[in-house]
């Protein structure tokens, strides 16, 4: 079982601080989970809004933690990859991959927002039909020689791509599915590990949804021991189950708002209460789709979602809602050293 720190940062500037400061944090808080023992680091793709906007690129982020890291692997969660041109996305990973010696874990989806796209002049509603077809274009230019490409949605003439992965064949591909039977099922049948987010609707929801992605490995003939099947959690780890509530709830009401915000949901409208409702603290603790608590209350969470949704790999984001420095590491500090050594780990897959 694997552990990944994700960073997924709602900004507040008046408690993050200005762009230098945050970013400082985020650098402290990389050294605290590779001093922690954390089996990877995760960082998302999002533009022009609070809701993570403060983390446009994450190769650039990726290559700065690849020089403060030896042992953590370094993910994207995801790379919008339909949005860019996938020979580009394909070097700068490529490069990331070298200047970390190898740990590189590139994730790519579709994203969840259509003005990025617009703004960024390309089209949404083709995007997770072009996902598939950009993913062969990432993987031949890491993969081979001089090649040309004439395909559905891309084309480019012949040419070589540089640099290669350090990794052989490529480094492994991570890709997002949430709801849509369809999206499971092309993670699985071409062979990728699958990224999700059972906390948008509920750890049961998800488990057939995922048990659909097992099932498509196994009809492209792959095998699914070898496969992760990558989650994201919010995580507060509190001296208790009292402390932890009145030390997250403050900075988790700030990061529903900005979720709401994201989801261009309507005030008032009947999907903006049946949403902010299902994004209650007291509502995600119960449902253990937001591990807050004591110690004890968040490994008996983790267990749980390791067993209803058979989860291999749990990215847990600490730094939400503008939550303050010090109540992140050691929050940090008190999984690493309080959570995880205590977890009965039986994996149902």
């Amino acid at each position: 079982m694997k552990f990944g720190y994700y960073l997924l940062n709602t900004y507040v500037p008046e408690l993050d601080g200005e762009s230098p400061e945050l970013y400082a944090r985020w650098l402290e808080q990389i050294d605290a989970a590779e001093n922690l023992g954390f089996d990877s680091l995760w960082v998302t793709e999002h533009h022009f809004r609070y809701f993570g906007g403060m983390m446009p690129s994450p190769s650039v982020l990726l290559a700065a933690a690849a020089q403060r890291t030896k042992k953590m692997r370094l993910g994207a969660a995801v790379s919008i990859l339909p949005m860019h041109n996938p020979l580009r996305v394909a070097e700068e990973f490529a490069m990331v991959d070298l200047l970390s010696n190898g740990r590189v874990n590139f994730g790519a989806g579709r994203g969840m927002h259509p003005t990025e796209y617009t703004v960024l002049g390309a089209d949404w509603n083709t995007a997770q039909l072009r996902l598939p077809e950009a993913l062969d274009v990432v993987i031949r230019a890491w993969t081979g020689g001089e090649f040309e490409w004439s395909g559905q949605h891309y084309s480019f003439p012949k040419l070589s791509v540089y640099p290669k992965p350090l990794q052989k064949p490529h480094p492994p591909i991570y890709v997002t599915a949430n709801k849509d039977p369809e999206s499971f099922q092309m993670v699985g049948r071409r062979g990728h590990h699958l990224m999700t987010l059972p906390w948008i609707a509920t750890n049961e929801i998800q488990r057939p949804r995922i048990e659909q992605y097992w099932s498509a490995l196994r009809e492209g003939g792959h095998t699914v021991q070898d496969k992760d099947i990558f989650v994201m959690y919010p995580c507060y780890v509190g001296a208790s189950d009292t402390e932890a509530r009145a030390g997250a709830l403050e900075p988790w009401s700030r990061w529903r708002g900005f979720a709401l915000s994201a989801l261009n949901l309507e005030p008032g409208s009947e999907a903006y209460r049946r949403v902010f409702a299902h994004l209650d603290y007291d509502a995600i603790v119960k449902d253990s789709r937001g591990i807050f608590g004591a110690p004890e209350s968040c490994a008996r969470m983790i267990e749980r979602i390791i067993e209803v949704v058979g989860a291999t790999h749990i990215g847990l984001t600490f730094h939400f809602g503008g939550l303050s420095q010090d109540k992140v590491l050691k929050s940090m500090e008190r999984f690493a050293r309080l959570v995880r050594p205590t977890l009965r780990i039986s994996y149902k897959g």
